[in-house]
Order: C-alpha cells, then sequence, then structure tokens
C-alpha cells in the first residue's frame, strides 16, 4: 500500500487500456524488479516509515496529516552514523577493497596539457580564478561540459586519474582539496572532473569553507529516462533486438558501475545494492553543496551566463553566442513506438529514485541562476519529471485535475522535494570527519575502475 502511491492516483486520474496495462505493470515490477528504490530501514517510527515510503514521489495529501515537517523532523532525528548495536546503516555502507596505491604515487601531466609550458598561477590573468571541480555522472552531458571548459583552462582533465594524483588522494577534504589547488599552482589544472560513483562517505562538494577556497562546485542532472535512452543506445537497441538485453542485462548481475538503473541516484549517494529513501535524502543533501547545479535544460543560461564570467572567459565560439530559445533536438527516440509500453512503464517506475533527485536538481538549478543575476529563464516545468515521460508514452494530456493528487515542482514546494535538514546536517558530519586514506572508488580514472569485485569475470 504505501510502498506504491502511484497506482492508486494515478489509475483514477487516467483511463484507457494502455494506462491500465502500465500500470498493472508498475504493481508487477514491484515484485519481479525486487521493489528496487524503496525499500523502508526496519527501526523507523511508524509514522516516519509512512512518509519515507510515499512522498515524496506522489505527494498524496491527506487533511489529517498536515504535519509533514514534523515527521520528517523525527525521520531525520534517527540518522546517525551508526546504530546502538555498532551496525553502519545501509546508506552508508560501501563493499570495496583498499585501492593499491602505485609505489612512486606522484602527479603525471595529463596528455591535453603536455604542451604547458611556464604556468604562472599567480600571474595577473590566473591570480584571482576559480577552480572547476565537476561531478560528471555518465551520460550526464559531462563531455560536453569539459569540451567548453578546455577551451579556457590552462589544463583540464576530462576524469582524474587517481593513480596520477590528480584526486581521490584522501577520504579528508582538507588534504583533497589541497591537492586540487597545488595542481593548479603548479601545473594549472583548472578544470577537474570526478566521473565515478562516489563512495558515501567521500566529501563532494567539499563542507568547510577552507576546503572549498578557491574551488567552484559544479554538476549537471540529466532527466534520468533520456539518460537511459542514451544508455539503451549504447547496447545497440534496435527494433530486431527487443527489450531483452538492454532492459533486463541489469538484473542478470552483469552490470558494472555504468548501468541503466538509477546511475544518477548510485552515483550520488554511492548505492550499490537497493536504493531507500535515505539513499535520496543523502544524494539531494550532495546537490545542496554544489555551487552551482545545472538542470539539462539550463544547460546554456549556466554556461553563458554563469561559468563564462566566473573567470572573466570570453568568445571560442562559447561565451559570446546567443542563448537559442530552440530546444536541443535529441536522436530518435529508440523506444518510441516500437517497444512494449508494458516494459516502459516498469522503468518508469524504476527510476523512480533518479526522477526525484532530477525534480530536486531542477528547482535548485533555477533557484541559483536566479539568485546569480540570470534573467529571462524559461519557465520550470511543474509537472514531476516521470509524470512527464509516462505522458509521453501514453498519449497523456497531464492537466490542472491531476495537481489535486500530485505536488507541482516549483519554488513555491521547494521544502516539500527537500531532504531533512538535520538528516543533512548529519551527512555533513560525516563527510568532515574522515580520515586522511586513500578512497576507493569506481569509475572512470580510479585505481579500482569500474568494477565491482562481485562482477568480476562476468559478461558486461
Amino acid at each position: 500500500e504505501h510502498g506504491h502511491p502511484t497506482q492508486h492516483n494515478i489509475d483514477t486520474m487516467m483511463r484507457g487500456p494502455l494506462i491500465a496495462g502500465l500500470l498493472n505493470l508498475v504493481a508487477l515490477s514491484a515484485l519481479f524488479l525486487g521493489n528496487i528504490g524503496w525499500k523502508c530501514e526496519k527501526g523507523y517510527h511508524e509514522a516516519a516509515r509512512k512518509y519515507m515510503t510515499d512522498a515524496p514521489l506522489e505527494f498524496s495529501h491527506h487533511p489529517d496529516n498536515d504535519n509533514d515537517g514534523e515527521i520528517r523532523t523525527r525521520e531525520a532525528a534517527t540518522a546517525t552514523a551508526t546504530s546502538n548495536d555498532g551496525v553502519v546503516p545501509s546508506y552508508l555502507q560501501w563493499d570495496a577493497s583498499p585501492p593499491e596505491v602505485p609505489k612512486d604515487w606522484s602527479f603525471q601531466t595529463p596528455r591535453s596539457c603536455e604542451n604547458i609550458t611556464n604556468f604562472d598561477s599567480n600571474g595577473q590573468q590566473h591570480g584571482e580564478q576559480k577552480i572547476i571541480v565537476h561531478f560528471h555522472m555518465q551520460h550526464n552531458a559531462g563531455t560536453s561540459f569539459y569540451s567548453f571548459a578546455r577551451r579556457f583552462a590552462p589544463c583540464a582533465t576530462r576524469a582524474c586519474w587517481q593513480d596520477s594524483k590528480h584526486c581521490l588522494v584522501s577520504y579528508n577534504e582538507e588534504v583533497e582539496a589541497e591537492n586540487i589547488r597545488q595542481n593548479y599552482k603548479k601545473y594549472g589544472v583548472q578544470y577537474v572532473s570526478y566521473e565515478m560513483m562516489l563512495p558515501p562517505h567521500f566529501p563532494l562538494p567539499f563542507v568547510s569553507e577552507t576546503a572549498r577556497r578557491g574551488l567552484f562546485f559544479t554538476t549537471i542532472v540529466r532527466d534520468p529516462f533520456k539518460r537511459f535512452l542514451t544508455y539503451v543506445r549504447g547496447r545497440g537497441f534496435d527494433k530486431d533486438s527487443g527489450a531483452r538485453s538492454p532492459f533486463w542485462l541489469d538484473l542478470q548481475g552483469k552490470q558494472n558501475v555504468y548501468s541503466g538503473d538509477n546511475l544518477n541516484a548510485r552515483w550520488l549517494s554511492g548505492a550499490q545494492e537497493q536504493i531507500s529513501s535515505d539513499h535520496v535524502n543523502a544524494a539531494k543533501c550532495r546537490l545542496q553543496l554544489f555551487d552551482l547545479v545545472i538542470a539539462d535544460k539550463l544547460y546554456d543560461y549556466a554556461v553563458k551566463k554563469v561559468m563564462c564570467p566566473l573567470n572573466g572567459w570570453k568568445g571560442k565560439g562559447s561565451c559570446d553566442d546567443e542563448i537559442t530559445k530552440e530546444e536541443h533536438k535529441s536522436k530518435p527516440d529508440p523506444l518510441k513506438n516500437s517497444t512494449d509500453p508494458l516494459l516502459i512503464g516498469a522503468w518508469v517506475e524504476r527510476l523512480r529514485p533518479s526522477f526525484e533527485i532530477y525534480d530536486y536538481a531542477r528547482i535548485l538549478s533555477w533557484k541559483q541562476l536566479k539568485e546569480r543575476g540570470v534573467k529571462d529563464l524559461p519557465e520550470l516545468s511543474e509537472v514531476p519529471s516521470y509524470m512527464n515521460t509516462l505522458a509521453n508514452y501514453a498519449d497523456m494530456k497531464v492537466t490542472d485535475a491531476h495537481f489535486k493528487k500530485i505536488r507541482r515542482v516549483s519554488l513555491e514546494n521547494e521544502d516539500y522535494f527537500s531532504p531533512p535538514v538535520e538528516f543533512c546536517n548529519r551527512m555533513k558530519q560525516v563527510w568532515t570527519s574522515n580520515p586522511d586514506e586513500v578512497p576507493n572508488a569506481y569509475g572512470i580514472g580510479t585505481i579500482m575502475n569500474g568494477f565491482h569485485p562481485k562482477f568480476v569475470g562476468k559478461s558486461t
């Protein structure tokens, strides 16, 4: 009941055999897919458990339940680093062995920066510059952002290589931050890109003012279903192959960290197995720490109106062009009109954790750009992203009647989409209390690479 509020609400709002089929599979997916993403931790107060399982996905509102803030506070109060019996809660667990650091561990110049000579970080040109630290989630436009930055930065790393000391030298944020600043001062590395699943304890963005000094943290958050479509195309999806391989590959235990299953939610939170509401809250807490969250549809505004002026970058085909109001053309949809809508419905439901994070990112992005003085922003779509995706594939029109059952994605509802304050404060304590140990992360550039030990030897 509490785990699937969407079925009752959407079922009363939509009609037709296609929608009925979608809804049936939503219920089926909870069983067949193992209710991925919305399992509750045991031991929570009943009211808190009800809140965590239901909201803020569908945002069912009941007249006798107006104490949402109190429920969030009670839930957040239980978020401690360890329980009374010393067990680490699931959202902080990380299954990885210590990395084997090279014996001659030292900075190695990135290939794209080999021609840099006589860099002077104290010179007039670079003395007041910000170092851009970007968290690049795969298929979230990070490569385009890197291409932009490398036109201006003396040195930019598409992926920071841990064995070359570009990043990931320490779990301690002060040590990690100083390594980034020294790499800029000595070698001109002004753009650092972390492309990996972040361990739950790893502090990115950094929390303390001393660690953040001279740094500017960014990330791009893309519509999770559009990201999934890119993932599907990369698996060679076509009409002849059906949905078997790209849809069920993850369920066969053959994926690595670059999976189609909620990559954004997993990379932001470090969830290696089931995704809980705590993981979603942890991901949102991270997003709050970025100087600029870039929602996909606000990319041009973020680059031209914030990133270019940040360091006085001009021209080069990126910083002087006018912002087009036209939406970028997407590649052909490999699922539209050729895939059983039941499978699409299952994946929409399965991606709900990432949809919720995306909606919160849209609010943050729009708000941050406004606060930085960016004008003429496109209106923030109030339709929850998962509903918009269902409407696209089910030929459904979202009307005002729907918003009697669900919350609008808007600045007015920001508190409803936000993670509990006390939960984020607890995560900040975790992120600022790390010892000086080498991080054991999975991703591009990491010593551990992109494979979890349990998947080694299996086909990908």
